[in-house]
C-alpha cells in the first residue's frame, strides 16, 4: 500500500488569508473553524492565527470587527460601507492570488443563492455583460479577465445584498464627493435602469474610483486638472519651506498625482493603509515629516479633510526619496560622543534630526571606543557635549552644549549639508 499524497499546492499566507476573507463574505448563516480550515486544506492551528491577522486588518483598516459566536461560527460585524469597501478589495486580492479556490468554493455558493432571488433580480443577468463592458471603461485601462470576473460576482453580490434591504449609507459630504465624480454620470446611464436605490448608484459611483488608476498625463476632466493644480501649488510649498529645489519636479508631480488621487478617496472613506515605515519616519526624518505636514495643509483645507498619521508619513516618504535621489544623496553617518544611553542623549539626537531632511544614521559611542579605534568609516561629523583628545585622524568635531545653540545648530546644519 503505497502513502497518499495531496496534489492540492500548499497555499502561501497571503493566498489563504485572501480566501479566507472571501469566505467570510460567503452566502452563509456562518462558519466554522473547521470549515474554514478545510477551504484553505490547512489546520486548525495556522486557520486561528490566519484569522487573527483578519482580525488586525479588518479593525485597523476598514473598522470591522471579526466575531467568534457561541456556537463556532464566525462573522464580519459593521455598518454596510465598511463591509462593502473590505468586500472590494478582498474579492480582487483573493482572484488575483488564488483564482482556483475562488472558483471552487465562493463562486458555486453564491450562485444557488443567486437563483432564490426573485425574477425581477435575476433577470439583471442577462444585461451583465453589456453593464460590465461600459463599466470597465470608466477604469482608464484595458479590463483584465479578473477584472470582468470580479464585476460579474460584486454586482450578483450588490443585487443580492438589495433583496435583503442591505445599502451602505454615506454622509452628505461622502454624497456630494461622489455626485460630482464624472464616473456618476456614467454610472447611472449604465444602472438607472435596475432595481437599484440611490444608495446603490453612488455605491457603484465609488466603486469605480477605487478600481481607477489615476493618471496624470489623461486628465480629461476638471477634477483631475484641480488636484495636479494643487500638487504643483504642494510641491512649490514644500521647496519653500525645505529650501531646497528638485531637478525633475514633472516626474514628483506624476508620483503626487496617482497617490494622492487614491489617498483622497482613502481619507473620504476613512480606510486605513498599512504603513509599516510610519515609526521610523517619525523617530528619524521629523523635520520632513514636519515641512510635509506644514505644506500640505491648504491642499487639505481645499479639500476638507485631514490626512491620518500614516498618510502624512507616505507623502513625506515621497518627498524625502525624490531629494534623495534627485540630489544623489546618501545617509550621512553621524557619530555622537555619550558617558551613557538617556534621555539626554535622546533629546540631542532629536535635535540634530531636526536640522535638516537629509537621512542620518546617528551611532553613540564611547569616548574610550573613539579615542581607540576612531569614528567609523565614512562617519562625516563626530558631536560631544565634553571635551576630549582627538584621535590621529579624525572627521570634523564640534563641542555642543544642550540644549543646542542657535550658532550651533547652523554649525551642525552647515557640515551636514555641504
Amino acid at each position: 500500500m503505497g502513502l497518499h499524497t495531496s496534489s492540492v499546492p500548499v497555499l502561501s499566507g497571503p493566498q489563504r488569508r485572501s480566501h479566507l476573507l472571501l469566505m467570510l463574505f460567503a452566502p452563509l448563516p456562518s462558519l466554522s473553524l473547521d470549515a474554514l480550515s478545510r477551504y484553505n486544506d490547512i489546520d486548525l492551528p495556522t486557520t486561528r492565527r490566519d484569522l487573527i491577522h483578519i482580525e488586525r486588518d479588518l479593525r485597523r483598516i476598514y473598522h470591522l470587527t471579526l466575531i467568534a459566536e457561541h456556537n463556532g461560527g464566525y462573522r464580519i460585524e459593521g455598518n454596510t460601507l465598511n463591509k462593502r469597501l473590505c468586500l472590494i478589495e478582498g474579492m480582487r486580492r483573493a482572484l488575483r492570488l488564488c483564482p482556483e479556490k475562488v472558483t471552487r468554493y465562493y463562486v458555486p455558493l453564491q450562485q444557488h443563492q443567486w437563483l432564490q432571488l426573485p425574477e425581477q433580480f435575476r433577470l439583471m443577468a442577462e444585461s451583465f455583460d453589456a453593464a460590465i463592458v461600459r463599466f470597465s471603461q470608466l477604469l482608464d485601462r484595458p479590463a483584465s479577465t479578473s477584472d470582468r470576473i470580479f464585476l460579474q460576482l460584486y454586482l450578483r453580490y450588490v443585487l443580492m445584498q438589495c433583496h435583503l434591504r442591505e445599502q451602505p449609507e454615506f454622509n452628505q459630504h461622502q454624497f456630494q464627493w461622489l455626485q460630482q465624480k464624472t464616473e456618476h454620470q456614467t454610472v447611472l446611464d449604465i444602472f438607472g435602469q435596475w432595481p437599484l436605490p440611490q444608495p446603490e448608484l453612488i455605491g457603484l459611483t465609488l466603486l469605480a474610483r477605487l478600481l481607477k488608476v489615476p493618471n496624470h498625463a489623461r486628465m480629461d476632466s476638471l477634477e483631475d486638472q484641480t488636484l495636479f493644480h494643487e500638487v504643483e501649488n504642494l510641491i512649490q510649498r514644500f521647496e519653500r519651506l525645505a529650501d531646497k529645489r528638485f531637478n525633475q519636479p514633472d516626474m514628483l508631480k506624476g508620483q503626487l498625482f496617482s497617490h494622492l488621487s487614491a489617498a483622497l478617496e482613502r481619507c473620504h472613506f476613512h480606510l486605513g493603509i498599512d504603513n509599516s515605515l510610519q515609526l521610523e519616519v517619525e523617530e528619524k526624518y521629523p523635520r520632513l515629516l514636519r515641512t510635509t505636514r506644514t505644506a500640505i495643509v491648504p491642499l487639505e483645507a481645499h479639500y476638507r479633510i485631514r490626512f491620518s498619521r500614516e498618510e502624512m508619513g507616505l507623502i513625506a516618504v515621497i518627498f524625502g526619496a525624490w531629494l534623495m535621489q534627485d540630489n544623489d544623496l546618501q545617509e550621512k553617518q553621524v557619530v555622537v560622543l555619550t558617558k551613557s544611553d538617556g534621555a539626554q542623549e535622546k533629546m540631542l539626537e532629536l535635535q540634530i534630526r531636526e536640522l535638516t531632511l537629509l537621512p542620518l544614521h546617528i551611532k553613540f559611542q564611547s569616548p574610550a571606543e573613539f579615542q581607540a579605534q576612531g569614528a567609523p568609516k565614512n562617519t562625516v561629523l563626530v558631536i560631544t557635549s565634553f571635551a576630549i583628545p582627538l584621535p590621529l585622524f579624525s572627521p570634523p568635531l564640534i563641542l555642543v552644549r544642550l540644549p543646542l545653540a542657535q550658532s550651533q545648530q547652523e554649525r551642525i546644519r552647515q557640515l551636514l549639508e555641504e
